[in-house]
């Protein structure tokens, strides 16, 4: 049944891709220069996400290590109770839940959201010219951010204030994926987030499920 599950899920991704590409998104005018804006659909994209690719891997795992200190820091540790129920979870559950959250929620909240926000924005502030679209593109960025945040707070919902440590340490992450995405293709934001889920659903929980100590 996770199988089948597994194959639905790519399914629907794939099929989502599929329908954004048929109605031409991102929308033009945005400086957005490719389908989907991937970094691979053009050979300058390609070359440029090769060079940097060791760069995305280090902004997902620093990412994942600003959230654990913000989180010992403003909330008092209390993602060892995700990071304990993560540890629970057997490897490939966990792999699996890494791999598709980064892909679907990139497209949902950056390819989605942010794209949908900053392009209503831009068209409202066409007047402005250039510093126009630079602040309709930063508010699309901060807006899925704070959604995607949101998002995250039914993880920990009995915890002190969970919609605002959500929106507080996962927003963290949108803006660094928002930025990858806008400035360096959703490829490199799908790398980060993979990468940054991977340093805490793999890392950080089979460690902390290994020694049996708390990380607060």
């Amino acid at each position: 049944m996770r199988v089948l599950d597994s194959f639905a899920a790519a399914y629907r991704t794939r099929k989502t891709l599929d329908l954004l590409k048929e109605l031409h998104w991102p929308p033009r005018g945005l400086g957005l220069g490719t389908p989907l804006n991937s970094a691979l659909a053009s050979a300058q994209g390609r070359a440029c996400f090769s060079r940097a690719f060791w760069w995305y891997i280090v902004a997902g795992v620093s990412t994942a290590g600003a959230m654990v200190v913000l989180d010992r820091f403003l909330f008092v540790g209390v993602s060892r109770q995700r990071i304990q129920a993560l540890g629970a979870l057997s490897p490939l559950t966990r792999l699996e839940i890494i791999l598709y959250s980064a892909v679907a929620e990139e497209i949902v909240y950056r390819l989605g959201i942010s794209t949908l926000v900053a392009w209503i924005l831009a068209r409202l502030l066409s007047r402005l010219g250039s510093p126009g679209k630079t602040i309709a593109i930063w508010i699309g960025i901060v807006a899925a951010a704070i959604l995607f945040g949101l998002a995250h707070a039914a993880n920990l919902p009995n915890v002190p204030h969970p919609f605002l440590r959500a929106v507080v340490l996962n927003g963290v992450a949108g803006l660094v994926l928002g930025w990858l995405y806008w400035y360096r293709g959703l490829e490199s934001a799908i790398v980060a987030h993979l990468t940054a889920d991977a340093a805490i659903y793999l890392g950080l929980a089979s460690l902390h499920c290994r020694i049996r100590v708390p990380l607060a």
